[in-house]
């Protein structure tokens, strides 16, 4: 029990401020530019979904940008999705199992972006009300347990027969995860807000802090927000 406690506080370590580092195109930047930059940053992250407005505004972007900064949203997430199933020897082909089903789990994601305010400094505030998805709480410890006795972890004694026990599990645990799909539902709503800030050159970047909070809403794998 305390190892599955623990495995799960693990969870959410990796941070998935991804596209912070892109700067919207300075000079006249209006609200209605945040919005767009914001909405679009969100969408494409989560949604795979990608706005041309959006990808105008972010100097030197394409759309395989986007692409790819979807790409790695997933891959990433599909990382903390297997330290929380405590999978820990995740074979390339979990891997990709877990990225696909983490596909599945971001199409679902919900958010709501509202009309940008500009600040006296010339920065943006942007309000999200993200609503989390509940899934990863409808998972119990009997779930955890039946699959790892079924993967052969008490009797594997060496790391390769740990490994090969591990191999067996982490399939278990996603299609465990997969089957409560139908279940999904969402907890209370979050609102966060966001900072577009300017640097000394004129082009805007999203605070990061903002964006991490965010980040951590969108999926409850703790049960945090649940009605």
């Amino acid at each position: 029990m305390s190892k599955t406690f623990w495995k799960r506080l693990a969870a959410g370590a990796l941070s998935l401020c991804l596209l912070t580092a892109l700067t919207a195109c300075g000079g006249g930047l209006t609200e209605k530019d945040a919005e767009t930059y914001v909405k679009g940053y969100l969408d494409a992250a989560y949604l795979g979904s990608y706005d041309q407005a959006y990808i105008d505004l972010v100097e030197d972007m394409t759309m395989d940008d986007a692409k790819q900064d979807h790409r790695d949203y997933v891959e990433i997430e599909a990382q903390n999705m297997l330290i929380f199933l405590e999978v820990d020897y995740p074979t390339d082909e979990v891997v990709s199992a877990a990225e696909e089903l983490m596909e599945e789990i971001y199409s679902r994601a919900q958010y709501k972006v509202a009309p940008a305010s500009k600040t006296k400094d010339g920065d943006f505030v942007i309000e999200v009300t993200v609503s989390p998805i509940e899934l990863f709480s409808l998972l119990s410890d009997e779930d955890f347990f039946e699959a790892l006795d079924e993967a052969g972890f008490n009797e594997a004694e060496t790391e390769e027969e740990l490994e090969a026990s591990d191999a067996i599990y982490g399939p278990l645990m996603l299609e465990k995860v997969k089957a409560l799909l139908p279940q999904l539902t969402y907890g209370e709503d979050q609102v966060i807000m966001l900072h577009l800030k300017a640097d000394d050159d004129g082009y805007y970047s999203l605070v990061e802090t903002g964006m991490d909070t965010l980040d951590k809403s969108v999926i409850d794998y703790f049960g945090s927000y649940m009605k």
